[in-house]
């Protein structure tokens, strides 16, 4: 039987096709492919100089090559995806979480750390990546997440299980744009969302893997991009506490517009993070 390739040739042979299709970080999503597939970590990888590949292991690498090299993100291949320093179940049911969005949780726990028995809610939560890591993170606190997709509810569900808070979280079906639903629900610490927020003329814009792949509802909005922030803000009026919080994340090219909605509503000391790239990207509000 013909030895497999040494893993640093099929690293080399991965990126070189993936660098001809345009995917980004071609070396990188080379080894994580791989380390995937031979149940390993990245620094796991070089340590198997001369892997023998089973020949279940060997069709899954070609279909996965194939379907990476279409476009598809190599997280729904692999159904996982890091957030947080957490592995997380994702699908094309719910967008891939995201290196940025982390910074809105790490500003959420810092302004909620001191407090007991916080309570939080996570409007479109998705994945459940800002919910549960909040959760996780705030061993005391008490969260909410509502999303409109069942289908999203129950992989943050499944998520909430592997990481052990299921027992604080209540997932809520809901249309975060549907006042009517809200009624019941108490007041909160912190509100928190990443709600659409790219218009339909930008979609051309994003790369293939999210415009071709991610689900559309959880994407994009319609008019001037304001919609779910202005949903926010009035949701903010009734079941926010004073003093709490809101955090949301947003689109740069509207920050300016979004934060002055956030000052023209029942919010003081709005401001405004930046992502790892220097764009404005998320968006923190105190109520009065």
């Amino acid at each position: 039987m013909q030895a497999d390739p040494p893993v640093s040739h099929l690293i080399r042979a991965i990126t070189k096709s993936f660098l001809g299709a345009g995917i980004p970080s071609p070396q990188t999503e080379a080894e994580w492919l791989l380390a995937s597939i031979l149940q390993t970590n990245r620094s796991g990888l070089y340590q198997q100089a001369e892997p023998r590949f089973s020949s279940a292991q060997r069709q899954m690498l070609v279909e996965y090559h194939t379907h990476r090299l279409q476009r598809e993100p190599l997280q729904y291949l692999l159904g996982t995806c890091a957030f947080f320093g957490y592995e997380f179940q994702v699908s094309p049911a719910v967008l891939i979480p995201r290196p940025e969005t982390e910074l809105l949780v790490e500003k959420v726990i810092a302004l909620l750390q001191s407090k007991k028995k916080a309570t939080i809610i996570d409007l479109g939560t998705g994945s459940g990546c800002i919910a549960i890591s909040l959760a996780r993170e705030l061993p005391t606190a008490q969260v909410v997440a509502t999303d409109i997709s069942n289908a999203a509810l129950e992989i943050a569900k499944h998520n909430a299980t592997v990481h052990e808070v299921a027992d604080r979280i209540r997932f809520l079906q809901a249309d975060m744009c549907n006042a009517s639903l809200w009624r019941e629900l108490p007041q909160f610490d912190c509100v928190v969302s990443n709600p659409p927020y790219v218009l339909q003329e930008e979609r051309a814009e994003l790369q293939p893997e999210v415009r071709d792949y991610e689900p559309a509802a959880a994407l994009y909005v319609e008019g001037d991009g304001l919609q779910f922030y202005q949903t926010i803000t009035k949701f903010c009026e009734q079941h926010l506490k004073c003093g709490g919080y809101v955090a949301c994340e947003m689109a740069s090219q509207r920050s300016a517009a979004i934060a002055q909605l956030f000052h023209t509503s029942s919010f003081t000391s709005v401001e405004i993070i930046r992502d790892y790239s220097g764009f404005d990207r998320h968006v923190i509000g105190q109520k009065i």
